[in-house]
């Protein structure tokens, strides 16, 4: 019973973490899924633009079902045709799989061969053209936009952070003391880490005397660029501990926010140093790779449906069951980017040898937007929570801060209530083009008391 209880634990957990894809309601749906995944990984080794197709070919068909699921999944009489509970592999659930599916395939086929005619007039439309690179925008898209994704919890783990660490918000001496202190700690935690990387992994680039590509020299080379970006980046944390100094905010929130950020800059700054090596060291075939490779990207596909999923519940098309097919959907297109790539597919021929070439340019790209978002970001937020002077106001913003200015004249006695009414107020935001919806002010009025309760220094 205790065993049984366990398990029941866990999955409630995966459940809630992965969007029900692990419950028995969904779980047919999710096998199907990740066979997909291991079909098409497996596949990309073979680096030929036939392939390349016939894997373009597969991932569209399968994407295109599992948005027809999706689709189907609104109409509440659905519900127990698609997920039924209690069976994990009901004939009910085949059957919807298989006429979605069917259905994909003849749509994909027919636009594959109807783009193909040499009479089609619009070339930028054709199967080979716009999917193949449809597909690597996707990739690339998805993995440069993680930062701004990323950030939502490095902020909560920062405000939760500062309100244990500075309870007392009226010991200004103790919280200016402490907010110090950790000015210092996220100052010194770059530079150790990148020492404990230089040393720590120093034999495992090898040199090779005489060769410009040589990984030791390249490693050594990142070694000085990093350090150049902690001297930029440790600059930017000073400066706005400055200001909120100046401001009489103490707070360590921008410590361990950059903290936390510099973990992500470090991580993807060595794994582009390691695909350089990687890449440099040209060898044979290596079953242990690929094997990890498939693996990796297995692992990927949950990250991405994780992650996905936690940002497109807002949307109403979408609810707690049909919400996985859309995952589904997408994790296939983003996989099938990274393969494009390698096998070559339509007009696009195998831009890359490896994966490593690919990692290579993705970390690349996803490093400097990291060290781009923290510089504007950094500054950005603690605007947005004053802890620092705000240089701009939004249009809600405004409508906040003269509301609250009115009410503070009338608490005071400087203006009378009853000759400044609503209305009038209302009048004297649109001739000043702050003609917003009462509605949105109030959310925005209650949101802004909310971080005041949460983040107040």
């Amino acid at each position: 019973m205790n065993e049984t209880s366990k398990y029941s634990k866990i999955i409630e957990r995966l459940s809630k973490l992965f969007h029900k894809i692990f419950e028995p309601s969904h779980i047919f749906y999710t096998i199907t899924f990740f066979i997909v995944v291991v079909v098409i990984s497996l596949l990309s080794f073979i680096a030929n633009p036939i392939i390349g197709n016939v894997l373009l070919f597969i991932a569209s068909t399968f994407s295109l079902a599992f948005i027809f699921l999706m689709i189907s999944g609104v109409v509440p009489k659905m519900k127990l045709f698609l997920f039924s509970p209690d069976k994990k592999f009901g004939r009910k659930k085949i059957l919807s799989l298989i006429i979605a599916f069917g259905i994909s395939v003849v749509i994909i086929a027919l636009y594959f061969i109807f783009t193909s005619l040499p009479e089609f007039p619009i070339q930028f439309l054709r199967w080979d053209y716009i999917l193949p690179y449809f597909f690597v925008g996707i990739y690339f898209g998805w993995n440069i936009i993680q930062i701004f994704f990323i950030k939502a919890g490095f902020e909560q783990y920062s405000i939760k952070a500062d309100n244990w660490i500075l309870k007392d918000k009226d010991d200004f001496k103790r919280n200016q003391f402490l907010s110090s202190i950790f000015l210092i700690l996220a100052l010194a935690v770059p530079v150790l880490i990148q020492i404990g990387t230089y040393f720590g992994f120093i034999d495992y680039f090898e040199a090779n005397v005489g060769d410009p590509f040589d990984p030791f020299l390249w490693f050594n080379g990142w070694n000085i660029a990093m350090f150049a970006v902690i001297v930029i980046t440790s600059w930017r944390l000073i400066t706005i501990f400055i200001k909120s100094k100046r401001n009489e905010t103490p707070n360590v929130f921008s410590s361990i926010f950059y903290i936390l950020i510099w973990i992500i800059i470090w991580y993807r700054s060595f794994s582009f140093i390691n695909s350089f090596r990687s890449v440099a060291q040209v060898g044979g075939i290596d079953i242990f790779r690929i094997l990890m490779d498939v693996l990796l990207m297995i692992f990927t596909a949950i990250m991405v449906l994780k992650g996905l999923g936690t940002k497109v519940t807002r949307f109403r098309i979408l609810n707690e069951n049909n919400l996985a097919f859309l995952l589904f959907a997408f994790t296939i297109l983003y996989i099938e980017g990274q393969i494009v790539m390698i096998t070559g597919a339509g007009a696009l021929t195998g831009s890359y040898t490896d994966r490593n070439q690919i990692s290579l340019l993705n970390n690349f790209l996803i490093l400097v937007v990291s060290i781009c978002f923290y510089w504007w970001y950094s500054e950005y937020t603690l605007e947005r929570k004053g802890l620092i002077l705000r240089k701009a106001f939004k249009p809600e913003e405004v409508i906040v801060v003269v509301r609250d200015f009115k009410q503070y004249l009338i608490n005071s006695g400087a203006l009378d209530s009853g000759k400044i009414n609503e209305r009038e107020f209302q009048n004297f935001l649109r001739k000043k083009k702050l003609n917003i919806e009462e509605k949105r002010v109030s959310e925005n009025n209650a949101l802004d008391n909310l971080t005041n309760n949460k983040t107040d220094i």
